[in-house]
């Protein structure tokens, strides 16, 4: 049974050798499809390196009987220590993680360290053999799985099925390395003097499954890249460019959501924000001091209204808000405040104060009204607290003066 099974175990060079050339063509993919991925194109670039890195230490595995015998192995393991470091800075910056450089500084040490310490274990003996596997394997799992840890505080582990996936490989990756470590050192599995193996079942999946790897991160990093992308795209739809607030074309998306809790019970107010004379701020101080102002009143609209308000840039100088509050009555009160806060918030301009007011119509939803009758009817007030002399809250038609 025995002779049986080892007839159907495949060629583990052969194994190594496909592995190498499907580590290049992944490395190639990442690096021509970077073009695609501006944002994501050092992260891409990092993978594609680790991943091509991967591929050169299978190669040399693959190749070791047509190189010296010390060779090899100090070349393969070298490219593995290589490619975990890559992978693991890969991991960062794809996840959006600060601190890229000092980082990588102390794994360019530590690498070096590694290194040195392969070369001083160069010598073709079993015992060095199985030393410098141990060194690789410890090398290895240190850096794949901070490359798996940076995954985890990914901040799209939640919203990413590819996160959690590579997480998951990166994981068994180095679940894979630590019990070949074990099969090596506890079962006696024995290690020839150039750090080849005999063949055997448990040394065909080893090689199987690591040969996998490189096209599995490789599918996974794309993914990641692609639904990063497709999330910028989306954000730049749905976000105003200068204030960065919710943008008009998205406001009925984005405003059914909020409007179904007044059908559940809740209560929504509506208001149209315009700013006072904001021609005369432009005219005064010209167009990128206006662009500030805006941004300041964004500021002041996010720091007074409920965190869950949609507020949005409805165009221009203009501005509206879909607020949840407790009661009709509350929504005269919460306008009034952003006003009053708006009017002690001016904007400066070095040693210059530019005064900042606005003028609010307010509405209430009620059943069986859409969001642009609440619209219509929230500007129509807006612009009669204009018309009334502007920095005032106009609720039901009746005009506040202040």
């Amino acid at each position: 049974m025995r002779v049986m099974a080892m007839a159907f175990l495949p060629d583990i060079p052969t194994v190594y050798m496909l592995t190498g050339f499907s580590s290049l063509v992944g490395a190639v993919i990442l690096i021509w499809l970077r073009r695609d991925h501006r944002e994501s194109s050092p992260a891409l670039t990092l993978f594609a390196a680790g991943i091509l890195a991967l591929g050169v230490g299978f190669l040399s595995f693959a190749v070791r009987e047509g190189l010296a015998g010390w060779l090899a192995p100090l070349l393969g393991y070298t490219a593995f220590g290589v490619s975990a470091v890559l992978v693991w800075l890969g991991s960062r910056q794809l996840h959006g993680l600060d601190g890229l450089q000092g980082r990588a500084i102390v794994a360019g040490l530590a690498l070096a360290a590694y290194v040195a310490a392969l070369v001083v274990l160069r010598e073709p003996t079993a015992d060095r053999a199985i030393a410098r596997l141990v060194l690789n394997s410890v090398f290895v799992i240190a850096f794949m799985g901070l490359a798996a840890w940076e995954a985890h505080r990914s901040r799209w582990l939640a919203a990413l099925r590819s996160v959690r996936l590579i997480r998951a490989l990166l994981v068994l990756f180095c679940a894979i390395v630590a019990v070949r470590l074990v099969a090596f050192l506890v079962h006696g599995i024995p290690l020839h003097s150039d750090g080849s193996a005999p063949p055997g079942v448990l040394r065909a999946l080893f090689a199987v499954v690591f040969g996998s790897m490189p096209f599995a991160i490789t599918v996974s990093v794309l993914s990641i890249a692609n639904s990063q992308l497709s999330a910028r795209l989306h954000r730049m739809a749905t976000t105003d460019d200068l204030t960065g607030l919710v943008s008009r074309r998205s406001l009925q998306e984005s405003a059914d959501r909020l409007l179904g809790r007044a059908s559940q019970g809740g209560c929504i107010a509506l208001l149209m924000i315009d700013v006072d004379n904001f021609k005369t701020i432009n005219d005064r101080h010209g167009h990128a001091i206006g662009d500030l102002v805006l941004r300041h009143v964004a500021g002041v609209l996010r720091q007074t209204l409920r965190p869950d308000s949609l507020i949005v840039r409805y165009g221009g100088d203009e501005f509206c808000a879909l607020v949840p509050v407790p009661s009709e009555a509350a929504a005269f009160v919460v306008a009034e405040r952003l006003r009053a806060t708006m009017e002690a918030s001016p904007y400066r301009l070095e040693s210059e104060r530019i005064p900042v007011t606005l003028s609010i119509g307010v509405t209430v939803h009620r059943h069986g009204k859409t969001l642009r009758q609440l619209l219509d009817e929230a500007d129509r007030r807006a612009y009669r607290a204009k018309a009334d002399g502007r920095n005032r809250v106009v609720a039901d038609d009746v005009p506040v003066a202040v």
